[in-house]
């Protein structure tokens, strides 16, 4: 059950296009809410993730990931009572204008109930976007949850194996591997060969995937003996929380392919 609510309480939050800066220059500085405990928000440390022995976060962060300019997201957070006691909490929400929290505020918090909190987020510009919410626990350690926003490329393919028809001894082959982007930035990227072989060649590795453009990699296989042989690329995107792409391509050869 439920405990005793009272209304609902809106806690308000405390601008540019153009080109895309380097990630340091890109993050909005906090300014402090009028309404909220200054002591609280200026005196304590908050660097706890996730939980400590009072409160839960779930998740442990929150990441916008990917979004277009003037429409509005919204991500669910809740705040968990994982103790044995009933107690009162105190919730620092988004500082910046592009981030809005909003609860409802309960007078206690009973064991395994949760604050539900909704924070919103509207891009007005293509970059990246941090702020927190901030969690007081009397006689604990305070809880950071970190807010991330970022574009990101949803359009990249990469298949983690490719299998090249085979070549005869002093020939060649050649695939491409294209990296697409919808977004209006650019992206840089480059390309690890973590497990090479002499027959191929991978090129380029470094590079820029063009605005609502395309780039290719080209993986060029020139065997040099009847074999199979095979060669791991690991292709990395400059965008924040990246994960890397593997792929493994492979090639052969053999006697009398020339014949055939």
């Amino acid at each position: 059950m439920e405990v005793a609510l009272s209304a609902p309480q809106l806690l308000p939050e405390p601008q540019r296009r153009g080109t895309p800066l380097p990630l340091s220059q890109l993050v909005e500085e906090s300014r402090s809410n009028a309404s909220i405990p200054n002591h609280l928000l200026e005196s304590k440390i908050y660097a706890k993730l996730k939980s400590n022995s009072l409160i839960q976060a779930e998740p442990s962060e929150l990441h916008f990931s990917g979004f277009e300019l003037g429409k509005d997201y919204i991500k669910i957070l809740k705040l968990i009572n994982i103790s044995s006691e009933v107690m009162n909490i105190h919730i620092i929400p988004t500082q910046t204008k592009h981030f809005q929290t909003t609860y409802t505020k309960k007078y206690r918090l009973i064991p395994g109930l949760a604050y539900t909190l909704k924070v919103r987020f509207w891009p007005d510009e293509w970059r990246y976007f941090y702020d927190c919410v901030r969690v007081h626990c009397k006689g604990e350690e305070n809880l950071l949850i970190p807010v991330h926003a970022y574009p990101v490329i949803d359009d990249l393919h990469i298949p983690p194996h490719i299998d090249l028809s085979a070549v005869p001894l002093g020939q060649s082959v050649s695939h491409a591997i294209p990296l697409r982007c919808s977004s209006p930035l650019d992206f840089e990227f480059q390309v690890y060969v973590i497990q090479p072989h002499e027959a191929f060649s991978v090129h380029p590795l470094t590079g820029v995937i063009p605005a609502n453009g395309e780039v290719k990699i080209m993986v060029t296989f020139s065997p040099l003996q009847y074999e199979t042989s095979q060669v791991t690329i690991q292709l990395v995107i400059a965008q924040f929380n990246t994960k890397p792409y593997l792929c493994t391509i492979t090639g052969s050869s053999a006697p009398h392919l020339a014949l055939r």
